[in-house]
């Protein structure tokens, strides 16, 4: 398996599995759920404090340096919506950068899927094509 961020994988690996999304906050025992937007600010916020970070690490900076990473990797509008979990296109568009290796790259994998998608089809009527004709008989009546 390819590690991509082996430090922080090594770090999340002796952590519970509490459910689907990455941070989840303990109600009850055995019962969790996702941070609010303000509670997870304010966590930020006394991080930034206890850290002395800058003034400008803040929960948007820290979603907008997520989003610039999925850029980064090239992923297609849809895949970088679900990802980021933007309901829009609109609201995914403010972070998703109009250039040209980013729309070659979907070019690139929109190509590929109806590569893909041709020859699986391609291969599924050869054989409902050899099974019609299997057997047929030349004799026909009228």
């Amino acid at each position: 398996m390819i590690k991509f961020y082996e430090d922080p994988e090594a770090v999340l690996s002796h952590l519970k599995k509490r459910g689907t999304p990455m941070i989840l906050r303990e109600v009850d025992e055995d019962e969790f759920k996702p941070f609010s937007f303000s509670g997870m600010q304010k966590i930020v916020q006394r991080m930034q404090k206890q850290l002395a970070l800058p003034t400008y690490f803040t929960l948007d900076a820290c979603r907008h340096g997520g989003l610039t990473e999925l850029e980064e990797a090239e992923l297609t509008d849809g895949q970088g919506r679900a990802l980021s979990a933007h309901r829009t296109q609109e609201s995914y568009e403010g972070y998703a950068k109009r250039n040209l290796p980013r729309a070659l790259s979907a070019t690139r994998k929109r190509y590929a899927h109806v590569l893909a998608n041709a020859s699986e089809t391609r291969r599924q009527n050869e054989a409902v094509a050899a099974r019609q004709n299997e057997n047929q008989d030349d004799s026909r009546s009228a």
